[in-house]
């Protein structure tokens, strides 16, 4: 027999409405999360995609054949012009790169950036300075808040469903094949900045601002030449809440007891998620999400897509929707981002400072 909180359940939202009059999408990159996810996601919500740039013409061509992109601009002057304040910019840029190129667009337009907005918290605020001072409407591709999975957890939480929210914990044991990545041993920092990022960001828009943060990066042999791998994390919510992060990216001992799992806790019901799509990186699985409620049992809920790619359509729909005035909220507003900024930069801080020593016996 199916309870009445099984029913109000299978009606957590999961998806996110599209804009009823798309504005045309123009992308500066052409990198392999464009490929990946944000161009079949707009082929697949119907949201148009009028040109890309690229500083490598060639990969733009290929990818603009490949998607039926009808533009490919050899300049970024050329594609700002094509686009100007009629259609939304989408800024798949490395960190570095973020800031220059917003300097460039043109005043009273839209955008869209990948996170991390900037390649530190001071960076991301020169970056919203300039967005403001141009007077254009941002967010950041933070996608793991309209992930299928995370809107339903978190409709289920503002319905009250769960109740209190007393425990939230990501535990990973996972192989990344961090050598895919060439930039990645140029970097100061890896896991926190680039992975864990979109933790915090989700969890911020599940239980608000924590207090403070602790947290410690590692290396691991495998990647000497890398600045770390794993992290554990705990974030500061008083003494009613426990939040902790696990994060080891680099198991690698087969399938047995691989782990990637998200689990919140309430008072009145939890929700336990297998993040399938990290469980085998080059193959990924399908997600599992289950809720239970006081009195019930553990019930599946049949989700209605992935992160990838839904979450990147879901993502631009919302900045879509909101600059025609269909959603009041631009949930990934680029000056709420700036706090996840500032939760990533103290995270690394207090990696980098270390616990407190035991005093001598």
């Amino acid at each position: 027999m199916t309870t009445g909180a099984e029913t109000l359940m299978s009606s957590l939202r999961q998806t996110w409405p599209m804009p009823s009059k798309p504005r045309p999408i123009t992308i500066l990159g052409a990198g392999g999360i464009v490929r990946d996810g944000h161009l079949p996601a707009y082929r697949k919500m119907g949201l148009p995609v009028a040109g890309v740039y690229d500083v490598n013409v060639g990969v733009a061509r290929g990818l603009a054949a490949d998607f039926g992109v009808p533009a490919v601009h050899e300049t970024l002057e050329a594609a700002l012009a094509a686009c100007g304040t009629a259609g939304i910019f989408d800024l798949a840029l490395p960190p570095a790169a973020i800031l220059s190129t917003v300097e460039k667009l043109p005043e009273n337009s839209v955008a869209l950036i990948q996170k991390p907005l900037g390649p530190e918290g001071a960076a991301a605020r020169r970056i919203v300075d300039a967005l403001d001072a141009r007077s254009i409407t941002a967010a950041t591709n933070f996608q793991l808040r309209f992930t299928p999975s995370m809107l339903a957890i978190r409709d289920a939480a503002r319905r009250g469903l769960l109740g209190e929210i007393v425990d939230v914990e990501v535990r990973l044991a996972v192989y990344m094949p961090w050598e895919l990545w060439s930039f990645i041993p140029h970097l100061d920092a890896v896991e926190i900045p680039l992975h864990s990022i979109h933790y915090l960001d989700w969890i911020r828009s599940l239980i608000g601002e924590p207090a403070s943060v602790h947290a410690k990066s590692v290396r691991h042999p495998r990647y000497m030449n890398q600045a770390d791998a794993r992290s554990s994390i705990i974030l500061d919510y008083g003494d009613r809440v426990r939040c902790a992060l696990s994060l080891n990216h680099t198991y690698n001992y087969g399938p047995e007891h691989t782990e990637a799992t998200i689990r919140v806790e309430g008072t009145k019901g939890a929700a336990h998620l297998t993040v399938g799509y990290l469980m085998d990186y080059t193959h990924p699985a399908p997600e599992k999400l289950e809720f239970i409620t006081e009195g019930g049992r553990w019930t599946d809920l049949p989700l209605k897509g992935e992160r990838v790619p839904d979450a990147f359509g879901f993502v631009m729909a919302n900045l879509q929707r909101y600059v025609a005035g269909e959603d009041g909220v631009l949930d990934t507003d680029v000056h709420d981002s700036v706090r996840t900024m500032a939760l990533v930069d103290a995270a690394l801080k207090s990696s980098r400072l270390g616990g407190v020593v035991p005093d001598a016996v």
